[in-house]
């Protein structure tokens, strides 16, 4: 821990040891949706919308530091509207050509999500009731926390490293001594036509560790995407979670269309599921999407299929 102390405070030193006049900006966006959502006996009508204030400086010597914050209702959660979430504020990202270093409370696991495909439809259609569990890739147990991340392009390909100190507070701070700390990386590489992702991360806590890969192409006017990924957790000596997904997404007339397939497996039981996302844009930041999903096997409880209908605006 004492080497990631004396890391932080190099980086410290050299961001700000240069003297120079910092240029700010500070930008303003909106987005807002609505959508009514059917399945398992249940018909949902739910909206919500939210603001995001995005914050840089340029410091001068070639260092931008940027941060942000957002308020919302979630459009697709049941909330109160007086109790809409702030969230943000939390990271300070320092940008310096082609690679940036953040550090703060909501660190993401660098590593983690990779190799899971065939989510292609929007989190409404969760709420139709069917398909309430499924027995495939969920990551780690937690999936960020306060910590420091690295990202850059060597030779082509892009790195992203993360370092979790705090993975279970949620804080904005961290002490050099805690458990329950986490490690990833993920790497992306072009090779011809094609992009190879591959991603591994651990979680110290609860000794899960999980990897995956991901390879994308370009395929009859769209691009198609497939994947694995794996997880083991040795403290819960549960059986090994695996789970394989493809997914296409192209435009058809001006519409965006997006199919996707996921068969998941976790000891003997196992999952499938299909997803459907048509969006097309009516003109002025505004869409209209119909979203399909419909879940099989096993693993998944009541499996049916779950409908979402909405529109989305961007201000």
């Amino acid at each position: 821990m004492r080497k990631i102390s004396l890391l932080i405070s190099a980086i410290t030193a050299a961001l700000f040891g240069a003297s120079s006049v910092a240029q700010a900006d500070v930008s303003v966006s909106g987005s807002a949706g609505a959508a009514v959502v059917s399945g398992n006996d249940n018909t949902e009508i739910m909206n919500g919308a939210g603001i995001t204030f995005s914050l840089s400086s340029d410091l001068g010597n070639g260092v931008v530091v940027s941060t942000s914050a957002t308020i919302s209702v979630d459009s697709n959660d049941g909330e109160a509207a007086s109790t809409g979430a702030a969230t943000g504020l939390s990271n300070l990202t320092f940008a310096m050509g082609s690679s940036s270093i953040s550090l703060g409370g909501d660190i993401d696991i660098a590593g983690d999500g990779v190799g899971e495909v065939g989510g292609v439809a929007g989190d409404h259609v969760d709420e139709g009731g069917y398909n309430t569990a499924f027995s495939g890739m969920g990551g780690l147990s937690g999936e960020d926390g306060y910590g420091v991340s690295f990202t850059s392009d060597f030779g082509g390909a892009t790195i992203t490293a993360s370092y979790i100190l705090d993975e279970a507070d949620g804080k904005n701070n961290a002490e050099t001594d805690e458990t329950d700390t986490a490690a990833g990386v993920t790497v992306s590489i072009p090779v011809g036509a094609m992009s190879i992702t591959l991603g591994t991360a651990t979680q110290d806590a609860t000794n899960q560790t999980v990897s995956g890969g991901e390879i994308s192409m370009a395929l009859g006017g769209g691009s198609l995407t497939a994947g694995m990924a794996a997880m083991t957790d040795s403290d819960a000596g549960a059986a090994e979670t695996e789970t394989y997904g493809v997914e296409y997404a192209t435009t058809i007339g001006g519409a965006s269309l997006s199919v996707g397939y996921t068969n998941g497996k976790s000891g003997s039981s196992k999952s499938q599921r299909t997803e459907v996302s048509v969006s097309q844009s009516i003109g002025a930041g505004a869409s209209v999407f119909l979203d399909l999903q419909n879940g099989t096997g096993g693993g998944t409880t009541t499996g049916g299929t779950n409908v979402a209908v909405g529109t989305t605006f961007t201000f």
